[in-house]
């Protein structure tokens, strides 16, 4: 990962932010993850989710993160699965409808016609979605993710993929993964808490 993040307007310092969880799958994933949809295993070094139906399955950390943080891991689609390679964050959880209360959601490949984003649940009006980044199914990426304060930021391989700012942001939970109609695995997983410092951005004339 870089050591700086570039932000409209933040700069985040990765070095300088704690890192709060670091996880390699093993067997004993559940002592760590808790598997709220889908079907969820270890395989071989990875943590292997899948829902095929029209809907997500969720994994979800049981230890909830109370400030603003950043969750980076590798990923991939298991072929022949292709779509929707997303990340939760910023969740908490409804028991009485056993399903997602609010939350953040990252994505590649995904909103049904392979375009790469961000949304806010359930007010799903809120998003912001590209189809300029395209990924390659079965291929490994290495994700970050996060927000400062509903300014949420989608990273791939490095490269600033996109940006979404939220004025009625949420603050604090849990952060996991949630396969959409597919099937992913998963390695290398870190949360680090945030911290970050204004940028100050002008143009100088260039004519």
């Amino acid at each position: 990962m870089k050591k700086e993040i570039l932000l409209l307007g933040k700069k985040i310092d990765v070095d300088a932010s704690p890192v709060v969880l670091s996880y390699k799958p093993d067997e004993n994933w559940r002592e760590v993850w808790d598997d709220k949809g889908g079907t969820w295993s270890y395989q071989d070094g990875y943590l292997v989710g899948c829902e095929p139906e029209n809907k997500g399955g969720i994994l979800l950390s049981k230890k909830r993160f109370d400030k603003d943080v950043m969750f980076s891991f590798t990923m991939a689609s298991v072929l022949p699965a292709t779509r929707d390679l997303n990340a939760v964050y910023n969740t908490t959880w409804d028991d009485e409808i056993n399903y997602l209360k609010k939350s953040y959601i990252s994505g590649l490949n995904g909103w049904y016609e392979g375009k790469s984003g961000i949304e806010r649940f359930p007010e799903n009006e809120t998003r912001s979605l590209t189809p300029l980044y395209r990924y390659t199914p079965g291929e490994e990426v290495r994700i970050t993710t996060g927000a400062i304060n509903g300014h949420n930021f989608l990273i791939v391989d490095d490269v600033l993929i996109q940006e979404l700012i939220d004025m009625e942001p949420f603050v604090g939970g849990h952060v996991g993964f949630s396969p959409y109609s597919t099937m992913l695995k998963i390695k290398d997983i870190e949360v680090r808490e945030i911290v970050w410092e204004e940028r100050q951005q002008e143009y100088e004339p260039e004519f």
